[in-house]
């Protein structure tokens, strides 16, 4: 049974690394083996997601609200999140079993790390301009490649769908918003995954739900730094930090 200072561990972990691009499974991967740290159990990992995404709720108020309820005027928006959510829903269902198989490999993890650090990277020499045409098809789809790519550890959700709408030449705001639009079916689908396949009966008692809402707290804090590197156009820098930490992965893989 965890004890109070690995459950917020955890959830600080969960809430800081979900949206910045670094990679939440990756870090989930490297504590455990390099760390000899336990997994979560299920319903715990059940909750952490659903306290990362009551954040994303909160600091997307408004676009939600007009979303739902200007959804008329929103039909392009709501096309890119039902078109982008395909490829991961797709390669999520066909590859689940395969996919799991990844979290065990330190090795890969290092190797996924640093290849979505390089790309990071490379954002830096895009020459990023807001079209103000509507999002394509074509756009929806190439963002949701990237998106269904994040299923592996050590390659950042929230980093690969910003880098896909910025090489689609969007500008970082745009890129910022939709990227956590897209976010909200992607966290909710895992989730129900997870339950479907454990439940989290157990999840309702006092550490748990502390829990959750650390993970919410932080990853709320997490997005505003997150826009602000973007604003500051600072974003490729989290490059660095996967290069490093995939190294360190790669390295510790021959070692434990």
């Amino acid at each position: 049974m965890m004890t109070f200072f690995e459950a917020i561990f955890l959830a600080s972990v969960q809430g800081l690394t979900e949206f910045l691009p670094i990679s939440s499974s990756g870090h989930l991967v490297f504590f455990q083996k390099a760390l000899a740290i336990a997994g979560p159990p299920v319903f715990f990992d059940v909750l952490l997601h659903l306290g990362t995404l009551g954040s994303i709720v909160i600091f997307f108020r408004k676009e939600i609200w007009d979303l739902v309820f200007n959804w008329e005027k929103q039909i392009n928006a709501w096309s890119f999140i039902i078109l982008g959510s395909i490829p991961a829903a797709f390669a999520g269902l066909i590859f689940n079993a395969k996919l799991k198989a990844t979290f065990d490999s330190l090795w890969l993890v290092g190797v996924a790390w640093a290849l979505f650090g390089a790309l990071l990277l490379l954002t830096s020499k895009l020459k990023i301009k807001d079209r103000p045409k509507k999002i394509t098809w074509r756009d929806s789809l190439f963002v949701g490649i990237f998106q269904a790519m994040a299923l592996l550890p050590g390659i950042s959700r929230s980093g690969s769908t910003i880098s896909a709408v910025l090489i689609r030449d969007f500008s970082q705001q745009t890129a910022f918003k939709l990227s956590f639009l897209l976010a909200i079916p992607a966290i909710l689908g895992a989730t129900i995954l997870e339950i479907k396949e454990d439940g989290f009966a157990q999840a309702f008692s006092p550490l748990p739900i502390l829990s959750m809402l650390m993970a919410g707290v932080v990853g709320y804090f997490a997005l505003l730094l997150l826009q602000k590197s973007l604003k500051s156009e600072k974003f490729y820098l989290f490059g660095f930090y996967c290069l490093a930490i995939g190294a360190l992965a790669f390295f510790l893989s021959f070692r434990v």
